[in-house]
């Protein structure tokens, strides 16, 4: 099939084909024909966001192509760190961590909505979700990067064509396929401060008249942070190193506040933190801890096709990977807390009183984590003489996203406590016999197997309806079955709530889910078309709904492109929102200011600055963190809704892209989502001021009221549960702004310079909580009005270069601003003539910290899901090709 060219065509099918892509890509691009020979060749095309193959590369949705050429100039180890820095990542995503359950698991959160609202898909079909991440959202981690062929993202919402929960956009992974030859490349990165890391893979393909055979072969392997690491930082910024009021040397919490142990401060890592005649002390738990999880992934890619006829191929695909990871937490705070007797021997105070405590004697509390990622797709395509000529596909897949997750050195509160009722253990002194001979009665090994299986069959076709003129009216109808079940299995001490030091709760569910959707794109004029589309979901266990959806192209000359689009959608709970248990974990209660709210807790901290007042001391503090500060912690009992309804969605957008030469080209795009009926927690500080007010569902269980040091003041007890129920009600809405440009300019004896430029700005992102009033959040710490990315390239020959900017605004007011974050890398990279490349660059070459803020943030200060602490990453790459 030929096709007419225009500037339009031409300026998008170099950025598709080469790499120059017009946004957010990274990179110099490499060439293989001009533009103009391609695009006369070009059949049509299947492009992210539509079923519908075309002959017009950009068509009426937003979308942003990465070529492997610019992910290799990012110089990162995996999709997940390159996908972090896309600046439709708006408020940053799960990444690995030591503090955290989900261990290596890495996510994508579009228009910063969450990552359950943003739909992965590897070669157009849906991404096995991960069952650490409760079914909810894929875990991109797992990806093998050398195996990546492009990344198409689709910037607004696509419940119509994909599925119910593409409500924030689709990243859509085209992994390598079609390959022949033989590639080897192997990596080494060096930080200098966060963890060193390599790479390397095999990728090779063997082809015959009928068929391909692709594969590859992926190695990530990165090591363990400490937070000992980044003392030097953290104190740098001139924060105080954090110390935890759950200590080795206990604290004692009496009807008259905390107090500490005798001669607390003598012993390895407690410090002490209070004055008087029994000060308390604080645990250093950086000097043990992990920042960031160690990270050994392997993987495996097949991907194949064979014509089994003229008119019938079959496709197979086959994705597995492994990942091994270790966390380390320092030694276990006893969250059940512990009570002492007034006549206990070891009772230093006489009194009765809770103890805040951390058992040390069985060392860190190390999480080790292998993940394991397998895929499996076959299906057969073809065409048919049917309805005047159709193309045709039929599939099925089966997924399984697993983690099992071995935790060791934890405890069981019941047996600690008897040991303390018996007057036979001394919670005061680490070091005493006492203590060292209860670790094997005390510990406990924690055991978590997460489990996702998802089994699909799926199929469409695709002709011609009629013609409007000598334009073909063209129309696709398809279905989808998908079968899913979720599990989380504990031990079942963990399971009874008995054990110290760990959070979670089993949990798990099935569903059936079956889909008939439509899409059809009617050419009204050469210069204006119209496309509907419409999908039928199904779940069983929380009903069904029709999602339509309607977008325009308009082309008034051959360089422009009008577009403009409005769907609605709905998203299903997780399985895990409806039928998981209870699970605690510990959090901080962070501002909120567009509410008004000062986080922290409220109640106490009110009554503790008219006791502060009176005694003419702004340093007292008898609570085990000051209740008026933001970053201590406390537990939260987080509870699902098996009542829980699905939310829904209307989005619309507007754009415009204009091409004024074949080596130029803009984007200017609007879009506008609004979600209702939303699931969620209300935001801690709420949740901590409704729970003093007794609201239905909240709750505050604290410790009995106290008099203060004044005489006069009564305090409210110490927190020591706060409920987080989940429900509907809340309603959310996103407006933004993208903007994008492309430009290309070839000289006769400088070589090829490509500049490309990314902004993502957002005009509004207000959020409504469960009874509570509008919040208007954009501009609130952690979540910047602006997001940018400048990549400036050049190649001549066998040489190139790349400097790539990347932009986070900042945030946030006043004691909670969070200052811009401007970071710059660095790339050369050289063919050799024996078919190999070298690749040298530097990541972040200033060396820019995050920001710190410890009003905002717990210890180690800093958002890690939206910046990173690595510094200045020098990296090589030789990449060897046969």
């Amino acid at each position: 099939m030929t096709l007419k060219t225009t500037k339009l065509r031409d300026a998008i099918t170099f950025a598709l084909v080469s790499g120059a892509t017009v946004l957010a890509g990274t990179g110099v691009a490499f060439a293989q024909d001009s533009s103009e020979q391609q695009a006369t060749t070009l059949d049509r095309i299947e492009v992210t966001g539509s079923r519908i193959k075309r002959a017009e590369v950009e068509g009426p949705n937003p979308i942003t192509v990465i070529s492997r050429a610019d992910m290799d100039a990012a110089g990162e180890i995996s999709v997940a760190d390159f996908l972090r820095n896309n600046v439709y990542n708006s408020f940053g995503s799960t990444r690995e961590s030591s503090g955290s359950a989900t261990g290596s698991q890495a996510t994508i959160s579009l228009r910063g909505l969450g990552s359950s609202y943003t739909l992965v898909l590897l070669d157009g079909r849906r991404m096995t979700t991960s069952g650490a991440l409760d079914g909810a959202a894929a875990n991109i981690n797992m990806i093998p990067t050398s195996a990546v062929e492009r990344i198409e993202i689709l910037r607004e919402g696509a419940g119509a064509v994909y599925g119910s929960d593409a409500i924030g956009g689709v990243v859509n992974i085209i992994l390598r396929k079609d390959y022949e030859g033989l590639t080897v490349m192997a990596g080494v990165e060096s930080p200098k401060i966060g963890p060193n890391g390599n790479i390397g893979s095999v990728a090779g393909g063997i082809s015959s008249d009928r068929g391909n055979i692709t594969f590859v072969l992926d190695h990530q392997e990165r090591e363990m942070m400490y937070n000992r690491d980044i003392k030097g930082i953290v104190t740098g910024a001139g924060l105080a190193w954090g110390l935890s009021a759950f200590n080795s040397a206990a604290n004692l919490l009496t009807a008259d506040g905390l107090i500490g142990a005798p001669n607390c401060g003598s012993f390895e890592n407690s410090y002490v933190t209070g004055t008087g005649a029994n000060p308390t002390c604080g645990f250093d738990h950086g000097a043990t801890s992990a920042n960031e999880s160690s990270m050994n992934r392997n993987s495996l890619l097949l991907n194949g096709n064979y014509d089994i006829t003229d008119n019938t191929s079959m496709f197979f695909r086959a994705l597995a990977s492994n990942t091994e990871s270790l966390g380390v937490y320092a030694s276990a705070p006893v969250d059940t807390f512990p009570t002492i007797a007034a006549d206990n021997p070891y009772n230093f105070a006489g009194v009765p009183g809770t103890l805040y405590y951390r058992f040390t004697p069985l060392g860190t509390r190390d999480a080790l984590r292998a993940d394991h990622f397998r895929e499996y797709n076959v299906g057969l395509r073809g065409i048919t003489e049917w309805f005047g000529g159709a193309d045709w596909q039929l599939s099925t897949s089966h997924g399984e996203s697993n983690q099992s997750s071995v935790n060791y050195n934890y405890g069981i509160g019941s047996t600690l406590q008897a040991l303390i009722d018996s007057g036979e253990y001394n919670p005061f002194d680490p070091t005493h016999p006492s203590v060292a001979a209860a670790a094997g009665m005390v510990g406990h090994t924690v055991y978590v197997e997460s489990k996702q299986r998802t089994f699909t069959v799926d199929g469409n076709i695709g002709f011609d309806l009629f013609d409007i003129g000598d334009r073909p009216v063209g129309f696709v109808t398809g279905f989808e079955y998908r079968d899913d079940r979720f599990e989380q299995l504990y031990d079942a001490q963990s399971a009874a709530g008995n054990v110290f030091g760990s959070a979670g709760a089993p949990g798990g569910g099935e569903r059936a889910y079956y889909a008939a959707y439509f899409e059809s794109l009617f050419p009204i004029l050469d210069t204006f078309s119209v496309t509907l589309a419409g999908r039928y979901d199904s779940y069983n266990d929380v009903g069904s709904k029709f999602s339509p959806r309607v977008s325009l192209e308009f082309r008034p000359v051959d360089s422009l492109l009008v577009r403009g689009s409005w769907g609605k959608g709905f998203k299903a709970p997780s399985m895990a929102d409806l039928y998981g248990a209870a699970s605690t974990t510990n959090l901080n209660s962070p501002p909120v200011p567009s509410a008004g709210l000062a986080g922290g807790d409220a109640l106490a901290c009110a009554a503790l600055t008219t006791a502060r007042a009176n005694l003419g001391n702004p340093a007292y503090n008898p609570y085990p963190v000051d209740p008026c500060a933001t970053n201590g912690q406390y537990q939260w009992l987080v509870t699902s809704n098996p009542n829980l309804a699905p939310e829904e969605s209307k989005n619309w957008g507007l754009g415009v892209v204009w091409s004024p030469t074949d080596a130029m080209s803009f984007a200017l795009d609007y879009y506008d989502i609004e979600l209702e009926n939303v699931i969620s927690n209300v935001p801690r500080a709420l949740a901590f001021q409704f729970g003093n007010e007794g609201r239905q569902n909240y709750g505050v269980t604290r410790t009995a009221d106290f008099l203060a040091a004044d005489g006069v003041t009564m305090l409210p007890g110490t927190p020591q549960q706060i409920l987080l129920p989940i429900d509907n009600g809340a309603l959310q809405t996103v407006r933004g702004i993208d903007l994008e440009g492309n430009l290309r300019l070839e000289t006769a004896g400088m070589g090829t310079f490509n500049t490309r430029l990314a902004i993502s700005h957002m005009l509004e992102y207000d959020f409504t909580p469960i009874l509570a009033p509008t919040q208007e959040q954009i501009g609130d710490p952690g979540q910047p009005e602006n997001r940018a990315q400048l990549s400036l390239g050049w190649e001549s020959g066998d040489w190139s270069a790349v400097a790539i900017g990347n932009y986070i605004g900042d945030s946030g007011e006043g004691v909670e601003r969070l200052p811009s974050w401007t970071t710059w890398d660095l790339q050369g990279s050289v063919s050799l003539p024996w078919n190999a490349k070298v690749a040298l660059g530097v990541r972040n070459v200033g060396n820019k910290m995050p920001p710190f803020n410890d009003n905002l943030y717990g210890f180690p200060y800093y958002d890690n899901t939206l910046y990173n602490i690595w510094g200045r990453t020098p990296y090589i790459r030789y990449e060897q090709n046969f």
